[in-house]
């Protein structure tokens, strides 16, 4: 690893309509932290009409330049793009703009959904990146390209990394501070900030059922089904009589509606019903199990390292 111990650092920061406050903050102020006499990071922001901007929560930036003008700078070190609450619907301005940034940046980052402008340019292929995992699987689709990680929070790969959700773009700020300095100035600055260098657990443990709602009533009848009756007898044949509906109709409509098969689908509630009762009772894992509807310790075990990639007793331990 590289590290930098000296000298000026510029980091720009893109700001748009409905950029989230905290994509912006949550990073920049683990940066300042990491300022010293002798190594500074100096961020700029800028807007492409001159701004003010209005961020997702009603606080406005006065941003520093406009993007036309940073666009032509030759020192930048550092494009830090924030994120907004969905996929971003930036001006043709502004994405070009960015577009020059990235090719003319020593390295670049993104915050949340803030990796769907740098995908745009091209600078995500054949790399893997994080991105909130609600929108993963879009990003995806419209990057094949693209290695898209919706499990870990912060993801470095080369010149580029990357942070899965708003909150997680502290521990983004933590990671470059790592690269440029040292681990001990990060953790010293995590400890002070009360957080993480590298938060434990990762985004999945807190996605929800990862999928989507049928557009056929008899098949989100079939989802409702299963979501209020985890325990049941959920079997595809089971389901099938229910929704009346051949088996091999149910599996590939529900495949191409939802976005996973049955069983899939049936794993992930059970989880997520599993993980609730985890921090919300103190039942053990074996009666956890039977009123998930996975019957024995085991298999509840082995199903959480496949959807959520913890154990159920490090899961409660984490989040109780």
């Amino acid at each position: 690893m590289t590290h930098i111990h000296e000298g000026r650092h510029v980091v720009v920061v893109p700001l748009f309509d409905g950029v989230q406050s905290l994509t912006v903050s949550g990073p920049t102020e683990v940066l300042a932290r990491a300022s010293s006499e002798d190594f500074r990071y100096e961020v700029l922001t800028a807007y492409y009409a001159g701004g003010p901007v209005r961020s997702s929560s009603g606080l406005l930036f006065v941003p520093d330049r406009t993007l036309t003008d940073m666009a032509d700078m030759a020192d930048v070190d550092t494009l830090l793009v924030p994120g907004v609450d969905g996929v971003p619907d930036v001006s043709p301005e502004t994405a070009a703009a960015i577009a020059a940034l990235a090719k003319r940046a020593r390295r670049s980052a993104a915050v949340c959904t803030g990796a769907f402008l740098l995908a745009d340019t091209g600078l995500f292929d054949g790399r893997k990146i994080a991105t909130h995992w609600q929108y993963a699987e879009e990003l995806a689709a419209r990057h094949p390209d693209v290695k898209v990680d919706a499990r870990d929070t912060v993801v470095r790969d080369g010149p580029v990394t990357t942070a899965g959700g708003v909150a997680c773009g502290i521990e983004l700020g933590l990671a470059l501070v790592e690269e440029d300095r040292d681990r001990e100035t990060a953790q010293r600055i995590a400890r002070h900030l009360l957080t993480y260098v590298n938060g434990p657990g990762g985004q999945a443990q807190f996605a929800e059922l990862r999928a989507r709602e049928a557009h056929s009533a008899a098949l989100r009848e079939t989802q409702r089904l299963i979501l209020d009756h985890p325990a049941g007898d959920l079997t595809v044949s089971t389901l099938s009589r229910h929704s009346g509906l051949s088996e091999r109709h149910l599996s590939r409509q529900f495949r191409a509606q939802v976005g996973m098969s049955v069983k899939e689908y049936v794993e992930q509630a059970r989880v997520a019903f599993a993980s609730r009762l985890l921090t919300e009772t103190t039942d053990t894992p074996e009666a956890i199990a039977r009123r998930a509807g996975f019957g024995t310790e085991t298999t509840l075990r082995h199903a959480f390292l496949r959807v959520l990639q913890i154990l159920p007793l490090e899961y409660r331990e984490r989040f109780t």
